[in-house]
């Protein structure tokens, strides 16, 4: 479960053969602690950067299952976040070696930040967390924010790359 979100923080990932490590990239959730009314747009802007999460993970050498391939193994009202662990259950369930989750916390309309974990499936323990703040509410601020993180935190953890 990610827990304190630390920046690198590299386990190692001791799963199935690294090139083949399939990976399961569940939707991030949004946390909200600004008091500020909630905005429709976040559950359809979840859903994007969740996509473009997935998308640019595969491109950085993680083998993504296909968001097709896995619907319905999320049980409709969970929280990753607070499920005890939930995430290994329900990337087993989808056949991954590597399950990906995470969280977008909103601050205030200026400051966000969004932290993603990695997990062996097999072993249960962390391969990374990652954390990077973003400023501004808004649809552009959260794409970069995600590919900032792929780029220059999760690309190195790529199974691919080991």
């Amino acid at each position: 479960m990610i827990a304190g979100f630390a920046l690198g923080l590299a386990l190692g990932f001791t799963g199935a053969g690294a090139a083949s490590a399939r990976t399961l990239v569940l939707d991030l959730e949004l946390e909200d602690s600004s008091g500020e009314p909630q905005s429709a747009e976040h559950a359809e802007r979840l859903k994007r950067v969740s996509a473009e999460l997935r998308r640019a993970l595969d491109a950085k050498g993680y083998d993504v299952i296909d968001d097709a391939t896995t619907a319905g193994l999320v049980p409709p009202g969970t929280r990753i976040l607070t499920c005890n662990g939930c995430e290994t259950d329900i990337a087993r369930a989808a056949g991954a070696d590597l399950v990906v989750f995470g969280v977008v916390r909103k601050v205030s309309s200026l400051i966000l930040w969004i932290a993603v974990a990695v997990e062996d499936v097999g072993t249960g323990r962390e391969v990374t967390t990652v954390r990077g703040d973003i400023r501004g509410d808004n649809a552009a601020s959260w794409s970069r924010g995600v590919a900032w993180l792929v780029e220059h935190r999760l690309a190195e953890h790529a199974p691919a790359k080991r």
